[in-house]
């Protein structure tokens, strides 16, 4: 994931390059985020695990980091994101590619809604794991202890709006707001660098919130 993450933000720097070396474009930037998510959708994955005494939030959140970008090609934008989720009860990461559609609100402010594709990794922390076993059980291939977090990966599809301010020596805020869910069940589970057969079908769904900031520029063009 952090492969996929690199890819779409060095994708996302080179469509900034690109838009901002020419005025008939519009502009583009690239930022670094950070927010919050939470995730919902993996009610089939807490069935399964209550069934064995365990379990895992209803809610998993965590705070997203990550950055991304793209270029203005007049009011079509084209760029991508990657984050990873880290400091909660769920983890892992996911980058996307989006297109959107610019609207300006004045010289400096703009709105942009996106939609976007790419993939996800998730890994949810598992609760009522036992806190002594005897060795032997532990190494014990029909047993074991049950692992401390469960892994699932997948496409996903996204929605966002962010409001974004070009100040006008280059630095840039914003404040995003998304939503994504799985396109397709997530079904290939894995736990300590094993792959598990059998597992619950889940959909993820996710909500964020994340704040910009970077860099960045948009021209007047023609028409604005």
């Amino acid at each position: 994931m952090r492969k996929v993450a690199s890819l779409l933000v060095g994708s996302a720097a080179a469509l900034s390059l690109a838009a901002a070396q020419s005025r008939s474009i519009g502009g583009g930037a690239g930022w670094f985020s950070i927010g919050y998510t939470v995730l919902s959708g993996h009610n089939a994955l807490r069935d399964a695990l209550r069934a064995n005494g365990l379990s895992v939030p209803a809610s998993p959140s965590g705070i997203i980091v990550g950055g991304g970008g793209g270029g203005y090609l007049s009011r079509i934008f084209l760029g991508g994101y990657g984050e990873a989720i880290i400091g909660g009860d769920l983890g892992g990461g996911y980058g996307l590619f989006r297109l959107g559609y610019l609207w300006r609100l004045g010289s400096r402010l703009v709105i942009l809604p996106t939609v976007g594709i790419g993939g996800g990794r998730y890994g949810f922390t598992v609760s009522n794991r036992p806190e002594e076993v005897s060795f032997v059980q532990a190494i014990d291939p029909a047993g074991g202890i049950p692992p401390r977090t469960l892994s699932t990966s997948g496409i996903i599809g996204g929605l966002g709006l962010s409001l974004q301010y070009f100040s006008a020596k280059g630095p840039m805020v914003g404040l995003e707001l998304g939503y994504s869910r799985g396109l397709g069940g997530f079904e290939d589970w894995g736990a300590a660098g094993v792959d598990l057969r059998n597992g619950p079908e889940i959909t993820p769904t996710q909500l964020y919130v994340r704040l910009l900031v970077g860099g960045g520029a948009i021209s007047s063009g023609e028409g604005e």
